[in-house]
């Protein structure tokens, strides 16, 4: 086998090389060697695109979840406005004498997860909610009178800071049941009639309410409005929603300056809450 060769010419003092004839081997291990570079190069390259992808990808799953919790949040609260919405529907339709054709998104079931399903039934239960609504709507165009006398609007312009149900008694400390809702204000902030009716009760009714205005708005629905500084109208008053018919106080069974609101549906404490179609308050 024959190896390399290396051919010098001699220029006066000086040698240069005029050919050069490597071994194959060389010139094949030259080769190997390159494409061996060339292979580890591509390899290093593919490794760190693929570091690469998996760090955008990383990136994009945490962007997804954010926006799914994000998501998931505000169609828990669509939910619950839906429900609210629902309830007070219930209490419209029925004081207007409208059957109820469906249940609560908290009846139907929507999950805590984001699903096509969830948005479907939402979408759904929306597209119901305005079909009733314009029901409700003629029905009460043409029952104006009667609306008049449903308590729909808050008492008084406050903090709402207790809730209708089992609560703790701010005097005893022990549980008890709470038949209306509670509005922080000032002394002497006006309270006003939530619906059109005539005064039954007006004045002191004891250590319990203090004083209190208490108005018939027939079809069995009856307000109370206690613990006042003064009671503005008299028994048998026939008064108009939004008219003010005493002041905030802290008279009775009170620990600081509040309005105490109840709403009584044929002798029964209803929660005043299902009655408030428009609230103005905190």
């Amino acid at each position: 086998m024959r190896g390399g060769k290396v051919i010098f010419k001699r220029f006066g003092r000086s040698y240069l090389i005029v050919r050069l004839e490597p071994n194959r081997w060389v010139i094949g291990g030259l080769v190997v060697l390159t494409l061996l570079t060339l292979s580890l190069l591509g390899g290093a390259v593919y490794g760190i695109k693929k570091v690469y992808d998996n760090y955008v990808l990383k990136e994009r799953i945490e962007v997804l979840k954010s926006e799914n919790t994000h998501l998931r949040s505000k169609l828990r609260k669509l939910t619950a406005r839906l429900d609210t919405l629902y309830e007070k529907q219930k209490v419209l339709a029925g004081y207007l004498g409208l059957p109820i054709y469906a249940s609560s998104l908290s009846e139907v079931g929507i999950g805590g997860s984001l699903k096509d399903a969830d948005l479907d039934k939402l979408e759904a239960y929306a597209e119901f909610e305005e079909r009733l609504l314009k029901v409700v709507e003629s029905k009460a165009f043409s029952d104006r009178n009667r609306l008049r006398h449903l308590p729909s609007i808050p008492p008084v312009r406050g903090i709402r800071v207790s809730g209708f149900g089992i609560r703790k008694d701010p005097i005893t400390g022990g549980l008890k049941f709470h038949e209306g809702i509670d509005f922080s204000a000032p002394e002497g902030t006006p309270v006003v009639a939530t619906a059109d009716g005539v005064v039954e009760k007006a004045g002191m009714n004891g250590w319990g309410y203090g004083i209190q205005v208490v108005i018939d708005h027939g079809y069995g629905i009856k307000t109370r409005y206690a613990h006042l500084s003064r009671a503005l109208v008299n028994p048998g008053d026939t008064v108009r929603r939004g008219q003010v018919i005493g002041l905030v106080g802290n008279t009775g069974r009170s620990v600081g300056e509040h309005l105490h609101y109840e709403v009584i549906v044929n002798g029964e404490p209803a929660n005043p809450d299902r009655y408030i179609l428009v609230n103005f308050n905190r």
